[in-house]
């Protein structure tokens, strides 16, 4: 097992992700650029510089080694819990699950990590037409990528990938077959988006809408725990 890295350095110059240094390099490249031209410019550059520096982040995280939890897929704020059908695309139309909707905004993490030791069974991508920001209509036209997990005891789980505004921002080297355990990087979408993690019908979650998520490490659901569905109030 690998020693926990507590470092303050961690904390404030965290890894970031390979895809990301070619615009950090990018945007640093042109604040140099903008420097000589005009300073206030440069400066304006660099800080955007450091922004997209954060948007690519890619932090250590600790997951909890327990064989039946069930790990939040993303970093971001949970926006919806509803029950519904799995997705078309999948397969799963007939299968009843529990959808919790995360929203991953600019300044979360973007990496995106496996919720249960699974196996992939489906890959569904759909380049989309930039339909809207709205988590309500994310099926519908915007860039997506799904996929199909099962589990050794035989639970399906799905998560979904969306992009908001423009496509192409959508990266996911899962493989058809391979078997990943919880808390293994999935991919990312860049610059923030949606994800939606399904749970199978029985698994009642333990999160309220509301609370922050961090992707490898919020235990969402327990898979052996019949444990009713919480809920949560606001308390100052």
């Amino acid at each position: 097992m690998k020693a926990v890295d507590t470092s303050l350095r961690q904390y404030f110059f965290p890894n970031i992700n390979e895809d990301g240094w070619k615009f950090v390099s990018i945007m640093a490249f042109f604040s140099i650029i903008l420097a000589l031209i005009w300073l206030p410019l440069g400066v304006i550059s660099f800080l955007l510089t450091i922004w997209c520096f954060y948007c690519f982040r890619d932090p250590l995280r600790v997951t909890p080694v327990l064989s039946g939890a069930v790990i939040a897929p993303a970093d971001g704020l949970v926006l919806s819990i509803n029950k519904e059908k799995g997705p078309d695309s999948l397969g799963l139309q007939n299968k009843n699950f529990t959808r919790v909707c995360i929203f991953t905004g600019v300044f979360d993490s973007p990496i995106e990590r496996i919720p249960i030791k699974s196996t992939v069974r489906k890959v569904f991508y759909d380049c989309g037409k930039n339909f809207s920001g709205s988590h309500n209509k994310n099926d519908i036209g915007n860039e997506t990528m799904s996929f199909a997990l099962k589990h050794s005891e035989g639970y399906d789980f799905a998560i979904r990938q969306t992009a908001t505004f423009c496509s192409h921002r959508i990266i996911n080297k899962l493989k058809v077959g391979e078997e990943y355990n919880a808390g293994q990087k999935l991919g990312f979408i860049r610059f923030g988006g949606y994800v939606d993690l399904f749970l199978p019908e029985k698994v009642e979650p333990q999160i309220c809408i509301g609370q922050k998520m961090i992707a490898g490490e919020t235990i969402v659901a327990d898979i052996k725990s019949d444990a009713p569905r919480i809920e949560g109030e606001i308390r100052e």
